[in-house]
């Protein structure tokens, strides 16, 4: 889908609808777990040197539906592979993004539901399939704070099933200790660590193809025509329901400043902002696009074409960092140190108090400096 100039509304009784879906989900399955914990017997755990066992199928588990999550589990799959370099490696992770993985080192990938009537039945069915590969090792690589996670994982068969110790650990036969660093960006390495095979520094990574990164340059081209400057991507979303969205105004005010600083801007709506793209087209007019790209691979291309990214905490963050877009994160909580990308690939911004205009935009110019030593004016909007 190319740049929209019409906005489009989501119903009250839609997202209530949703949420009660979500809810409802949420509860069954923790149901489900409780009983099963209290019926299924704890595992006894077994030694195991992993590089000395009879390896040859593997599947990574990371059964939680926010496409963040699913990006920060990819460390695990490039580092499983130079351990395994011969092994099947599948993964189990949001089936929304699963368009993110084509080009990763993996062999198949199974997709978990979020919506209500397909998680609802089909949890029975994928481990139906799981079962029937007969793999050596299963590895959950949810830290075990997903219970169906270390559900798949215990019950899928494999010989070696491990994990970190945990609240849902009951079901590994290999525990590991968890780390003292709570940060996402480097809990794959320490499991991998855990488990005694070879690890370093892997942060998250998505892998286009020549022709992918192509399109996307050749969309915004078209997006914003011939004009001069460096392309600053704004994604304008964020979990509202967490707080984690930053006020729509001082999104505005952001992308009105970049632009008369020299930057060309475009505006990223997501799913869950429809409803806001008639404000910002109608607020921005010609001084930034406002584009809703719903194929991910597509808005992936988007970002990639970019040179600075800016965005609260939210999946495109981890998405941008994985494509290695320089960004720019808004946290409006206290919680960078466990969510927060490393400085190699992005500059947080936090202050008490909230996040300023100006501090935000301050960000963005030494980031496009450092990117490329051009003139961006330091105008503000008022």
């Amino acid at each position: 889908m190319g740049q929209r100039r019409g906005g489009s509304t989501v119903s009250e009784s839609g997202k209530e609808k949703t949420a009660w879906r979500y809810r409802l989900d949420r509860r069954i399955r923790s149901a489900l777990m409780f009983i099963v914990s209290r019926i299924v017997p704890r595992n006894a755990p077994q030694p195991a040197d992993l590089l000395s066992e009879k390896i040859e199928k593997i599947i990574l588990v990371r059964a939680i539906f926010r496409l963040g999550d699913a990006i920060l589990a990819t460390p695990a799959i490039l580092l499983f592979r130079q351990n395994f370099p011969a092994a099947q490696i599948d993964f189990v992770g949001a089936s929304a993004a699963k368009p993110l993985f084509i080009n990763l080192p993996i062999n198949r990938f199974y997709g978990v539901y979020h919506n209500y009537l397909k998680a609802s039945c089909s949890y029975l069915v994928l481990l139906r399939e799981i079962r029937a590969q007969k793999y050596d090792l299963a590895v959950d690589v949810s830290g075990s704070s997903s219970a169906m996670g270390a559900f798949l994982v215990g019950f899928s068969g494999a010989r070696l099933r491990a994990g970190l110790n945990g609240k849902w650990d009951r079901w590994f036969n290999l525990r590991y200790s968890r780390s003292r660093d709570q940060n996402k960006y480097q809990s794959m390495t320490h499991l991998i660590g855990a488990l005694g095979l070879a690890t370093g520094i892997c942060y998250p990574q998505v892998m286009l193809s020549p022709d992918d990164l192509a399109a996307g340059r050749q969309r915004v081209a078209a997006i914003l025509g011939e004009s001069v400057g460096q392309v600053v991507g704004i994604f304008v979303g964020g979990r509202k329901a967490r707080g984690k969205r930053w006020a729509k105004e001082r999104f505005l005010k952001l992308a009105v400043s970049l632009h008369a600083g020299g930057a060309r801007v475009i505006v990223f709506i997501g799913p869950d902002e429809r409803a806001l793209a008639a404000y910002f087209q109608g607020e921005l007019g010609r001084r930034a696009a406002v584009v809703f790209e719903p194929d991910l691979r597509r808005f992936a291309s988007l970002i990639a074409s970019c040179h600075l990214f800016v965005a609260c905490d939210s999946g495109p963050v981890h998405l941008a960092c994985a494509l290695r877009v320089r960004t720019v994160v808004i946290f409006l909580h206290n919680n960078s140190d466990r969510w927060g990308p490393p400085a190699d690939l992005a500059r947080i911004v936090c202050q008490d108090g909230g996040v300023s205009v100006d501090t935000v935009f301050d960000a963005c110019c030494q980031e496009l400096f450092r990117l490329a030593p051009i003139e961006l004016g330091a105008s503000r909007a008022s």
